[in-house]
């Protein structure tokens, strides 16, 4: 499943993408280890999210800029220290952790995106290539692949009517 685009997934109010492990509660969670025991932002509904997408970013920690898809200008910016990326419905986080404030007090975290209505799906991209210098680890000609997540999302402003669309990538370390 690591090299898997997740299915596309039906958004509706304002998301935020950021790594699953910043909006665990770190007193009065549901259990002892919250983030345990939602498998480590595999299983949120166990925490009462329901609405979510979370996929390894395969690269590890990061950080991202989403990008508007059409305009090309910076929505935001989000990282990962646990090696995920997800995308919830802020409200479904709140009502989890109340007191969750990331994406306006660390907003190079978090990135929200207001009243969207559509879907998003995190996707995987497998590029590949060839090598145009010898080096210790391989020859000219030789090939290489990699692979590329990005959270891909499509829709419109509930309010203005406006299209939403947008592609994370990555831009640090």
């Amino acid at each position: 499943m690591r090299y898997q685009s997740t299915p596309e997934k039906e958004f509706d109010g304002d998301i935020i993408i950021t790594d699953p492990c910043y909006i665990i509660r770190n007193e009065n969670g549901i259990t002892k280890n919250d983030w345990h025991y939602c498998e480590y932002g595999e299983y949120m509904e166990r925490l009462g999210i329901k609405n979510y997408l979370t996929h390894d970013t395969i690269y590890g920690d990061w950080g991202c800029t989403v990008f508007d898809s059409d305009t090309k200008k910076p929505l935001g910016r989000f990282c990962a220290d646990a090696g995920l990326v997800s995308v919830f419905l802020l409200d479904e986080v709140l009502a989890y952790n109340p007191n969750f404030n990331y994406h306006s007090e660390r907003p190079w975290t978090t990135t929200i995106i207001p009243d969207f209505k559509g879907t998003i799906q995190i996707e995987v991209v497998r590029e590949t290539g060839t090598y145009e210098k010898d080096s210790e680890y391989w020859k000219a000609g030789e090939t290489w692949e990699d692979y590329l997540v990005h959270v891909v999302g499509h829709g419109v402003n509930k309010k203005t009517g406006k299209a939403i669309n947008f592609i994370s990538k990555q831009t640090s370390l």
